[in-house]
């Protein structure tokens, strides 16, 4: 449930960018408001002083020339452009409006601008300036009120769209340079991925490689970075692959030079426990002693069965293995290993079947070593399977490739160990409970890889395990005129 739950990966190319891209949009956001901030200041600032100017002008008209009809033409003739809003009002002694006129005729102002008031007494309005919302025209327009010297109040209110042009401008103009600035930043991000992500790219798959193979014969190659500290993780990355190859190598050929010293003292071990074997005549007496010999004997063959597969394992990881390949009939080999495991299946209650297609399935291959093959999953199959359960060997055929399938309802193998389970020595944490040492997995990855094919693995712990093999019909090394090849 927790798991599902996780938040997909993504690639560093996309947190760097949306990080920039992030970061410039708040910056820009903010630009964008303050700029918004300083044009409604500055146009609003304008549009009062010339608010205050036409005012000034209009009370000295006022002055000269009482009457106010002449408002209505004198606004008329003023040269504003066509979004300019003005408007010109005379209020008398008693508060109502006495002469009005505005561009254009029909200026929707809160109240009304030339409507008379209904009621014979209007408190006068305050002297000075104020602004006012228009919801119509989404703007402010300035109002200037002035009190001229016989009483009367004079109201100028003009407006000019200056606001709303720069604001749009500001928009377009930011737009734009968002736009231009995200490209910019995702060159950024593709640069900055190029310098940063290919060495970590190159380090990731050299682990891979290596996590995959488990060889550290062909080395790394070397990490070139314009960055000085992955140039540095290169460096100490491949000092490391260097020291992990030396010591693996160390120990293989530690343990193969055992392999080799242990064969001699273990023959003449097994010699020496025969000899006496052989030598006492079954009696109430000597039981156990012929009971432990016979104990050596026995521990001496699988001793030197397990230090053969070792050198044969190195053998066919240095390459330096004969592989007597001839054709093979493998519904006979494959029903000849069946057979040799069903009264060990029978015993556990284990039920075996055979899926076999009814054409012939020959193949170009060694007969011991596939039949080993064979014999290591059958065992392990039946061995790892619990009383009762089923182990089902199948095969299918095509004309380039056979698919042998060994499927079992056993203990099962957890998935972090499916790379781990074909080296040598590693036994599953499921599996240590039984005798072994770890290598027949190893063997069988070794011979396959010989023959040109390929295994596969599918199990989860407690849902048994499935291996498949798919081995080519006949391997690229075989032309058909020799029956030995140096592998």
């Amino acid at each position: 449930m927790f798991s599902s739950m996780r938040p997909k990966n993504l690639p560093l190319f996309f947190y760097l960018s949306a990080s920039y891209l992030l970061g410039y949009a708040v910056c820009a956001f903010l630009f964008y408001l303050i700029n918004v901030r300083v044009i409604s200041r500055s146009v609003r600032t304008f549009d009062r002083e010339d608010a205050e100017s036409e005012s000034q002008e209009y009370m000295e008209l006022l002055r000269n020339k009482a009457a106010g009809d002449w408002l209505a033409e004198e606004v008329a003739h003023e040269s504003f452009p066509d979004a300019t809003l003005f408007a010109v009002r005379v209020f008398g002694p008693d508060g109502k409006i006495a002469f009005a006129a505005s561009l254009p005729n029909n200026l929707e102002f809160p109240g009304g601008w030339t409507r008379s008031s209904e009621t014979d007494a209007q408190p006068p309005p305050k002297i000075g300036h104020k602004k006012v919302y228009l919801p119509s025209q989404k703007r402010y327009i300035q109002v200037r009120t002035s009190r001229l010297d016989d009483g009367r109040i004079l109201q100028v209110a003009k407006s000019t769209d200056l606001e709303n042009i720069q604001r749009h401008i500001l928009s377009n103009t930011s737009l734009m340079f968002f736009l231009l600035a995200s490209l910019v930043t995702l060159a950024n991000g593709f640069w900055m991925m190029a310098i940063t992500l290919r060495p970590i790219k190159q380090i990731t798959s050299e682990m891979a490689k290596i996590v995959e193979t488990g060889s550290f014969d062909h080395g790394v190659t070397a990490v070139n970075s314009r960055i000085a500290e992955l140039n540095s993780l290169g460096e100490f990355f491949n000092l490391m692959i260097s020291k992990n190859a030396t010591l693996i190598k160390a120990m293989r050929d530690t343990l193969d030079n055992v392999a080799h010293d242990f064969r001699t003292p273990l023959t003449r071990i097994r010699g020496t426990a025969e000899v006496s074997l052989n030598a006492h005549a079954a009696t109430p007496e000597n039981e156990a002693l012929l009971g432990t010999l016979a104990d050596i004997i026995d521990d001496c063959d699988n001793a030197r069965i397990q230090l053969q597969n070792l050198m044969d394992i190195r053998e066919m990881e240095s390459g330096c293995v004969r592989l007597d390949f001839r054709t093979l009939d493998m519904k006979q080999m494959i029903a000849g290993v069946a057979e040799l495991y069903a009264l060990l299946a029978e015993d556990k209650e284990i039920a075996l079947t055979l899926d076999m297609p009814k054409g012939a399935a020959r193949l170009e291959g060694d007969e011991n070593r596939l039949s080993q093959v064979l014999a290591n999953l059958v065992d392990n199959a039946v061995k790892y399977t619990p009383r009762g359960g089923r182990v089902r060997i199948a095969l299918e055929a095509d004309a380039t490739n056979l698919r042998i399938t060994v499927a079992d309802t056993g203990i099962g193998i957890p998935k972090e160990e499916h790379a781990l389970i074909w080296q040598r020595l590693y036994r599953s944490r499921n599996a240590r409970n039984e005798k072994g040492i770890g290598l027949g997995l190893s063997i069988i990855k070794a011979v396959v890889d010989a023959h040109g094919g390929r295994i596969t693995l599918d199990s989860a712990p407690g849902k048994g395990s499935t291996f498949v093999l798919v081995l080519p019909v006949r391997p690229r090394a075989f032309t058909g005129y020799s029956r030995k090849y140096l592998f």
